[in-house]
């Protein structure tokens, strides 16, 4: 059976580009184009993993996580948080307290080390 992965991304390019490239690696990749959307599919659907982005449209990634922390089914689900902020940014320091699986900055991971950081985790 196909592990399902959610990227909830406002960057459309962008999402259908992990979409294809995880798609042909063999996952069930499915988008959200806003925070609203992705959590609405994330509760829907129990991904085995949530590509998450922070500024977004309707809701951030950091309320979607925040959210999804506080549904019994998301407490442990796996997120990779994709973004272009800084480590330093104070946005990010509610990050470590909802507990994603990694942090990952986009300007800095190809999309084949995603997509080697999503294979890590879901093997």
């Amino acid at each position: 059976m196909k592990k399902i992965l959610l990227i909830i991304e406002d960057d459309l390019v962008l999402a259908r580009m992990y979409q294809t490239l995880l798609q042909n690696h063999g996952f069930d990749a499915k988008t959200a184009a806003d925070g609203e959307a992705g959590l609405k599919a994330a509760l829907k659907i129990h991904p085995d993993l949530i590509l998450l982005d922070i500024r977004m449209p309707k809701m951030d990634g950091m309320t979607v996580m925040h959210n999804l922390r506080e549904d019994k089914w998301g407490k442990t689900a796996p997120i990779i948080i994709l973004t272009n902020l800084d480590l330093t940014d104070e946005r990010l320091t509610r990050v470590v307290k909802d507990q994603p699986s990694y942090y990952l900055i986009k300007a800095n991971n190809s999309p084949e080390q995603v997509l080697e950081k999503v294979t890590e985790i879901l093997t």
